[in-house]
């Protein structure tokens, strides 16, 4: 083959895919580990070495996958509320009574929460956190995960279309159904509470019936 042809010839697909897929794996385990630092010791007091230092990266090769500690942070809230959501939106969009997608919307963002207590825990801490365009592109997810949940409150209630997205009542109903979720970490432990399956029934039942409705069991 002349010198001509080898720069002429198509890249090979399998070796970029595999690139792209170790550095894809590479990214995942650099912001497990951040999450994990900042869950554990706060975002003021992690740094990009700290995060360097617990993977074994170099500090070099820290900013090739991030420009500063902020978009650090921007990335973990970005993949982990873009993942929640599109499970959540998918599941608010399905057939079925709204109690029941209100059921599979609970009993998901509870099991997500299991598999991403570290995201999940510096995604609540530090939301006003992120500045400027970042801290904007965040709030629309934040915003479409509201609305999805108020639809379906409103299904519930007999409200429905875009007025239950700022109709004030559905506003009060969808914000104390995320207190429920946002703030488990602050007491969950796996080994004493039951699976989230469980403690998603009982949410469920205490949004649509009150005390009354006991452990939902």
């Amino acid at each position: 083959m002349s010198n001509s042809e080898a720069l002429n010839e198509e890249p090979d697909d399998t070796v970029t895919n595999a690139a792209t897929d170790r550095s894809a794996a590479k990214l995942e385990k650099l912001l497990a580990a951040a999450a994990a630092l900042m869950a554990r010791q706060g975002y003021g007091q992690t740094t990009i070495r700290d995060v360097a230092r617990e993977t074994g990266f170099s500090l070099a090769g820290m900013y090739y996958y991030f420009k500063n500690k902020e978009d650090l942070l921007y990335q973990i809230q970005h993949r982990t509320f873009s993942a929640l959501l599109a499970e959540q939106e998918q599941r608010a969009e399905a057939d079925g009574e709204p109690e029941q997608r209100l059921r599979d919307l609970v009993q998901n963002h509870l099991s997500y929460f299991v598999r991403h207590f570290n995201e999940l825990k510096v995604c609540t801490f530090e939301l006003q956190t992120l500045q400027g365009g970042r801290y904007r592109e965040i709030e629309g997810l934040r915003r479409r995960y509201f609305q999805c949940l108020a639809r379906i409150i409103g299904a519930i209630t007999g409200v429905t279309g875009k007025q239950a997205e700022t109709d004030p009542v559905i506003r009060h109903h969808t914000l104390f159904v995320f207190g429920m979720l946002n703030w488990i970490f602050m007491w969950f432990d796996p080994d004493r509470d039951e699976p989230a399956e469980k403690l998603g029934d009982q949410m469920v039942a205490l949004i649509l019936n009150g005390l009354g409705a006991g452990s939902g069991s």
